[in-house]
């Protein structure tokens, strides 16, 4: 009997070791799970620097430095302050506290913990990427890793928060496993605080408002690199892969788990897959083609989407949910370019939007036998929207208080030499121009001697938006841009029909910018509007363009490696451009040749339509002729004698592009070469000779020329008196002489 008692203890004291050894066995087994799930989501940051790298213009390094620095910055952040803030030992529903370097009994959590916190802060780093001051970024990080996003993983993943599921008294229960609300709502709204702080990157929206009136699109694609293109696919391909370890691995659990983790990877996919879907539908519905950035962007908003309901899921919710996703990523995409709020790589949109949607298809979509939620549909989803609001505005009040806090300390957030910089990076790009029948515009700000002459820094302020605006056009219509002098530009088009667009949407787009008040003071660069108040038909600077289609001798310039144009077509180009006032567009015979393919005026003649035929090709003086695909109207204005250009004896024809919209713009009459200028190309304006306006306007007597009325910016009339005048009522005086011929 004692034998047998003594082998029975033996028995029990084995049991309890097995017990205890696979216990041990399987809590390391959920540990490695959970270490592994964390190593993907570190691996993340290469895919987030990766489609940050392929959405951006320049400052390359910058943006690879900052993506660099966040794993640094937020494991400095979250050891010090943010593991004790959310999840340290003391506290209450609202807040944890920790002493420094606080360090849960598992480590693996801390660390799995800190890969969501650094994700989190690498959202912000794009949205305010080309124009952000690297200090003002590392205290960002700092702030967000450290107090903002703590404070809301203590209130939904807390035991103790009271938005926490495990929490049996939380008010507000809100459903979100991985980070829907906590993770991408954070960075999603902070980015968007952060971007709107910065401002947009230099000449940002120029091609996007200048496209606006061609195509009536409320967003426009970017044409990317494919070396950009292919960054951003390998960048998401990594990020989908880094998501199941998002996902599956916030179950910080394998054994006996593994159908739950399995779910979760399934529901995972079908919504990355059911957003690229969706964004390929719109897209072609939109705009009638493929963009890949876009089906990109999809599998993103897939992939956020499903972040907070990935367990609750059936297969069919799941791919729901990602198709909605990028419907209100596209949606928040338009809006943000609506109020000019610059985004580059749509880190709002992706993460802030459909990290919200997230949270109420949680709600809504969720099965009850898979979360263990017995409240109804009704009432949860309406603590998703609760709970989402919560998070939104205190992302949106801690991140604003940051901002209020650096402006203070720091000054400026902005890189204060980021319109410079954006310059300068687009001088080279590219440096060989167009060879052989080439379309050669000139222009030039009309009255910028007056402006710099009135308010020097206005003008360089005002001079900075110009030129941003000239060369993003000039990209957006592949042009080249040869040479500039002050506010002087040539540019050579590889085809007469891009270059008249060029000129059509540099027009319209200087009647968008906000330029500086100060401008407004100077009558060169008054607003005016039409007869009827009801349309604005200059505003800022003004502009005046002319180009000549030729085919001019090309060489590379041995000093600056770039194509230089000279000859006959060169001057003929200059003097065509030189006849013209603020705001026209004039061109010549042959530009007009090119762009015949393109008249759609039924009741033009039929000479028109005859390539062949002699300039003025049957067109009537002044009279209007529709070209739809080019959006712009095009008149004769008669034939001037151009100095040097003897082509034909009496005189060469002359035609003007009215842009679509702009039809009740008036400008004196032609301006007339003086044979006795000879060291300029253009001479000074003639009160004599034959002119020809556009309908509306009047010649007026040289009577009425020596009879100018100076008017002061407020509109009180300035007297003539006998002597010397002061020197910017000379120049305002010279000014009108110039611009009206009254």
């Amino acid at each position: 009997e004692s034998c047998c008692l003594y082998t029975m203890v033996l028995d029990d004291v084995a049991k309890d070791q097995a017990i205890a050894m696979v216990e041990s066995l399987a809590s390391d087994v959920d540990s490695l799970f959970t270490l592994l799930a964390s190593f993907m989501v570190f691996s993340m940051q290469i895919g987030f620097a990766l489609v940050e790298a392929g959405s951006i213009r320049s400052h390359l390094r910058s943006i690879l430095m900052k993506n660099v620095f966040d794993t640094c910055l937020s494991t400095f952040s979250w050891y010090l302050l943010g593991y004790g803030l959310a999840k340290g030992p003391w506290g209450n529903a609202f807040i944890a506290i920790g002493h420094p370097g606080q360090m849960p009994a598992n480590p693996v959590l801390w660390f799995f913990d800190l890969s969501f916190a650094a994700t989190s802060a690498t959202i912000v780093s794009g949205a305010m990427a080309e124009r952000t001051k690297f200090s003002c970024y590392v205290v960002l990080t700092l702030a967000i890793t450290g107090f903002v996003y703590p404070m809301v993983c203590h209130w939904v993943w807390s035991p103790v928060g009271f938005m926490s599921m495990g929490n049996p008294d939380a008010p507000i229960p809100l459903l979100d496993f991985a980070g829907c609300g906590v993770v991408h709502m954070v960075g999603g709204i902070v980015a968007l605080v952060g971007a709107m702080k910065v401002g947009p990157r230099p000449g940002i929206f120029m091609e996007q408002v200048a496209q606006h009136y061609t195509r009536r699109e409320a967003q426009v694609a970017e044409r990317m690199e494919a070396t950009q293109q292919l960054w951003m696919v390998v960048g998401t391909m990594i990020l989908w892969i880094g998501w199941y370890g998002f996902n599956c691995g916030s179950t910080t659990a394998i054994v006996g788990q593994v159908d739950v983790v399995a779910r979760v990877a399934i529901n995972t996919t079908i919504s990355g897959v059911s957003g690229a879907v969706s964004a390929t539908a719109v897209i072609w519905i939109v705009h009638r083609k493929f963009l890949l950035p876009k089906v990109l962007m999809g599998i993103l908003a897939g992939l956020v989407s499903v972040t907070a309901g990935a367990p609750y899921f059936e297969g069919y919710s799941a791919f729901i949910t990602g198709a909605i996703g990028f419907v209100f990523l596209y949606t928040a995409e338009h809006v943000l370019v609506r109020f000019q709020i610059d985004d580059p790589v749509s880190a709002f949109p992706c993460h802030g939007v459909c990290g919200f949607w997230g949270l109420i298809a949680a709600g809504l979509l969720e099965r009850p036998s898979y979360s263990g939620i017995s409240t109804s549909y009704g009432a949860q989803v309406g603590l998703q929207i609760l709970g989402g609001l919560i998070i939104a505005a205190w992302s949106t009040v801690s991140s604003m208080l940051v901002m209020l806090l650096l402006s203070w300390v720091l000054g400026q957030l902005r890189i204060i030499n980021a319109e410079k910089e954006y310059h300068e990076d687009q001088l080279e790009d590219p440096r060989k121009g167009p060879l052989g029948r080439v379309s050669l515009v000139f222009t030039d700000v009309q009255g910028s001697t007056v402006l710099w002459e009135a308010d020097e820094e206005c003008m360089s302020e005002s001079l900075v938006m110009h030129d941003n605006t000239m060369r993003t056009l000039i990209k957006k219509h592949e042009g080249f841009e040869v040479k500039t002098e002050g506010d002087a530009f040539m540019v050579a088009f590889p085809t007469a029909q891009s270059a008249a667009m060029y000129c059509i949407d540099v027009q319209h787009q200087l009647l968008q910018l906000n330029w500086p008040k100060d401008l407004y003071k100077q009558m060169p660069a008054r607003v005016e509007d039409d007869d009827t108040g009801k349309k604005i038909v200059f505003k800022g600077m003004r502009v005046r363009m002319g180009f000549h289609t030729g085919i001019p001798s090309g060489k590379t310039n041995p000093v600056t490696e770039r194509t230089d144009y000279y000859g006959r077509d060169v001057n003929y180009a200059a003097r065509v451009s030189g006849l013209g006032a603020g705001g026209q567009i004039l061109i010549s015979s042959a530009a007009l040749t090119d762009l015949l393919p393109h008249m759609t005026d039924p009741n033009a003649p039929n000479s028109l339509a005859k390539e062949s035929e002699e300039a003025p090709f049957g067109m009537v003086p002044d009279q209007l002729y529709k070209f739809q695909p080019l959006g712009c109207w095009v008149a004769y204005r008669g034939r001037r004698t151009l100095k040097g250009i003897d082509l034909h004896p009496d005189g060469e024809c002359l035609y003007e592009l009215i842009p679509f919209g702009l039809e009740k713009r008036v400008f004196p009459a032609l301006k007339i070469p003086d044979p006795a200028e000879e060291s300029t190309p253009l001479g000074p304006v003639s009160p004599s000779g034959p002119s020809f306006s556009p309908p509306g306007s009047v010649n007026p007597s040289p009577d009425a020329i020596s009879q100018v009325r100076l008017v002061s910016p407020r509109g009180s009339r300035l007297q003539g008196l006998p002597g010397q005048r002061p020197r910017a009522t000379q120049n305002r005086h010279k000014y009108e002489r110039d611009e009206a011929d009254t």
